[in-house]
């Protein structure tokens, strides 16, 4: 049975040299050393679900801690990068997961023994259901918001008439930025939509409820709300360019809080840790 530790150790090797060769290829406009980069991801990526399948977990007796919870949320972002970078043949996408999987790996290692305990009545269907639908719906949030920022941020370069030459040149067309922004917000919500439902489904015979007005429950609802507006607004509207980067960035935004302050620092059903 491989340890958590050095199942954390391998995968996070094989992330960090997929970030350093991604990132170096994109500053010396190397074709080679970004599609390298690439390519060690997807080994990072295969060499994390083989821990997974081989009994990462059952090194955990009695719950599921913070640091795999961590490292799950990344094994769905480079999944969703990967999807992307083969869906529409942009590396850009991956190369923006693979730091991301590199940072969640970073900051789950201090919290590899934090177990979340796991009540008997959540398991396989309430996973698959609402744990696995809304983090891969963050997975793909995720690569929304590294579109959508880049988006803004060279949107602003061209409009202030600033240089555009050498490293900028090899990034993807602001048309190519707001396709891989589309593609992944109106796949997650759907997702998001499938995680939420379950969760309230099960939240009546786990807390007696199927609303109970805990924390993580508002906001995970107001986050739907503004994921409902950004989808609705795409596929019926035609939104394009700049409304849709800055709502799916300020979305991404607040999951980011839900789950670092609500779920860590918040009197919640979901705490991360229990007091």
């Amino acid at each position: 049975m491989i340890s958590p530790e050095a199942s954390t150790l391998i995968t996070l090797i094989f992330y960090a040299l997929a970030s350093i060769v991604g990132l170096a290829g994109m500053i010396m406009r190397s074709p080679l050393w970004r599609r390298l980069g690439c390519w060690l991801a997807m080994a990072g990526f295969i060499c994390q679900t083989l821990m997974l399948a081989t009994g990462f977990h059952k090194a955990l007796p009695g719950g599921l801690s913070l640091g795999a919870y961590l490292q799950m949320l990344a094994w769905f972002v480079l999944l969703c990068g990967l999807a992307v970078w083969f869906k529409l043949r942009q590396e850009t996408a991956l190369l923006f997961a693979a730091p991301l999987g590199l940072m969640l790996f970073a900051m789950s290692a201090p919290y590899l023994s934090a177990l979340v305990q796991v009540p008997p009545s959540l398991k396989a269907p309430f996973y698959a259901l609402h744990i696995g639908a809304l983090f891969l719906s963050l997975g793909l949030l995720a690569l929304a918001f590294a579109a959508g920022a880049l988006f803004l941020f060279l949107e602003g370069r061209i409009k202030s008439k600033q240089s555009m030459k050498g490293f900028w040149q090899d990034m993807p067309a602001l048309s190519m930025l707001d396709k891989i922004n589309a593609f992944t917000t109106l796949t997650a919500f759907p997702l998001y939509t499938l995680g939420i439902v379950a969760g309230l489904i099960w939240a009546k015979p786990v807390f007696g409820a199927t609303v109970t007005g805990d924390p993580k429950e508002v906001i995970s609802i107001v986050v739907w709300l503004l994921f409902a507006v950004l989808f609705h607004n795409r596929l019926a509207n035609g939104w394009k360019g700049r409304k849709p980067a800055r709502l799916a960035v300020f979305i991404f935004l607040l999951c980011l809080f839900s789950i670092i302050v609500v779920n860590t620092f918040m009197d919640t059903h979901h705490a991360f840790i229990r007091r």
